[in-house]
């Protein structure tokens, strides 16, 4: 898209539950543009919170282990 047309805007139309994780890829590769979700039928949002949510954890997964680490180590030392 830059090649066309260097000043470009877009727009990513996903479900609902997906828009937070497309955002973030999007800002991570440099896409300029906007993230819409769509609605998402209500019994789906159960599995696919879960899902988002482990999705987004294990893309930095460093940060996010190291908090929990860091976590454990003060409930061991508060338990002392």
């Amino acid at each position: 898209m830059e090649q066309a047309k260097p000043d470009y805007r877009c727009v990513m139309v996903t479900d609902d539950f997906h828009t937070f994780r497309a955002a973030l890829i999007a800002r991570r590769t440099g896409v300029n543009g906007h993230v819409f979700g769509s609605p998402t039928a209500r019994y789906y949002w159960p599995s696919a919170t879960i899902r988002e949510f482990a999705a987004v954890f294990l893309s930095h997964k460093l940060i996010n282990f190291g908090i929990c680490g860091l976590l454990a180590l003060c409930g061991v030392l508060a338990a002392l």
